[in-house]
């Protein structure tokens, strides 16, 4: 156990070794620098309470954010409480334990959006949303460290018989939520940890036929839902990317969008699911709808497609779900041939998610290579090539790839031509 006069030279000289090694300052009794083979450097301050036999410590914080001179000053301040009587670590352990009783699991969600929600995930609304929806009502005001394994089970079986997939998204929410109030030192035990997924899930393998989408494609503009929804959908529907990151398109991230050859959308890394910046080529349609959007923009909008409740903001991600939702419970047959495809979309509504999937399944029918299909969706080739070192953007692939695409979408929703009259004349005699 070193004991030495500290001074800043000596401090940073002090590497890690293979095992804790302690200093102790010869100025202030009870400091003391200890040092972990990781080589992370803390102050300490060791005491014993009035009235006690047992000896105390307490952090006072990191080296070299807490300098010399400032974990003197600190270790000094404490020294003079432990005089009078008090016991910091006593009471910093009782401050703990009585704001973990009075914790709510409001409150926790609210630290997990902010904290962390917000700064590690771009899906961090639909986190939001799905506590909102799902969770909170039966939770809010429950002590977050009472929440039990069958409250969890519970809960989630009860969201499962409503919605499978719900019940797994939340899980995971959940299990997630939990796991970072462990490690901040709210709770001490994740109550959904290693528990099964709940909702028994199928396969998801729905898209969008040809006459769907030209059903859908003359219903989204019909009103039913407000325009920046139906103009989002749309473009989703022709670009083939992920509602949020369509929903969060800022004009900010669009460039050279007066030139038609080189307009394209570009989605920094931290609003990507893989933590990847993305380009999107747009061709015609999805450049005409970005233009115009941009047309109708008022001062201070700062998103392509902004909400209608909140002005300076981008409209909400199940926002797209509730539009489609609306304009599918909406359909009706207008004309000959409409009817196969009103009804398979009400019997089974397609998602948002689905027009990427459609998408996708389209480019492979159109005879776009593999490659420039993972490209368009932003999907890594799994590869270390791929993950890390090929950077290459397939730009003029992926325009060639989303031109083609528009091309058999703008085949499918142009009007049948008139039918032609037939004029049958007989034969002279």
């Amino acid at each position: 156990m070193p004991t030495a006069l500290l001074n800043d030279a000596m401090l940073r000289g002090i590497a890690g070794g293979e095992n804790l090694v302690e200093f102790w300052d010869q100025r202030v009794p009870g400091l003391c620098l200890r040092v972990l083979p990781s080589g992370i450097r803390t102050w300490t301050f060791r005491y014993r309470p009035k009235d006690s036999l047992s000896l105390k410590r307490l952090g006072l914080g990191r080296y070299p954010e807490v300098g010399l001179a400032l974990a003197r000053e600190r270790a000094e301040k404490k020294r003079v409480e432990v005089a009078g009587g008090a016991d910091p670590q006593g009471e910093r352990v009782a401050k703990r334990e009585a704001e973990r009783r009075a914790l709510t699991f409001d409150r926790l969600a609210d630290s997990y959006i902010e904290r962390y929600a917000k700064r590690q995930k771009t899906s961090w609304r639909n986190d939001e949303l799905l506590l909102a929806a799902h969770v909170r009502a039966t939770w809010g005001s429950c002590k977050a460290d009472k929440i039990t394994r069958a409250d969890a089970a519970a809960l989630l079986d009860e969201i499962a018989k409503r919605a499978p997939t719900s019940a797994n998204r939340t899980q995971s929410i959940l299990c997630k939520l939990f796991n970072w109030a462990i490690e901040s030192g709210h709770i001490e035990v994740n109550p959904v940890a290693q528990m099964k997924q709940r909702g028994k899930e199928s396969a998801k393998d729905r898209t969008v036929s040809p006459n769907e989408i030209r059903v859908l494609w003359q219903a989204i503009g019909n009103g039913h839902v407000y325009e920046s929804v139906a103009t989002a959908l749309r473009f989703m529907l022709l670009t083939g990317q992920r509602p949020g990151e369509v929903t969060g398109a800022a004009i900010a991230e669009l460039a050279e969008i007066d030139n038609d050859a080189r307009a394209r959308l570009e989605i920094p890394a931290d609003r990507m699911k893989a933590r990847r910046a993305h380009v999107v080529p747009l061709a015609p349609i999805a450049l005409q709808i970005v233009r115009e959007q941009l047309n109708r923009a008022f001062q201070g909008q700062d998103h392509v497609f902004p909400s209608h409740f909140a002005a300076r903001g981008p409209i909400a991600r199940h926002s797209m779900s509730q539009g489609l939702g609306r304009i599918i419970a909406g359909l009706q047959v207008t004309k000959d041939g409409d009817a196969e495809a009103v009804a398979s979309l009400k019997a089974n509504p397609p998602t948002p998610h689905d027009f990427r999937r459609t998408v996708a399944t389209g480019l492979a029918a159109l005879g776009v290579l593999r490659e420039d299909r993972l490209a368009v969706l932003a999907h890594a080739q799994g590869d270390v090539h791929g993950l890390h070192y090929d950077k290459y953007e397939r730009l003029k692939e992926k325009r060639a790839a989303l031109e083609a695409w528009e091309r058999h979408v703008s085949e499918l929703i142009a009007p049948a031509p008139a039918a032609e009259t037939v004029v049958k004349i007989g034969r002279r005699r």
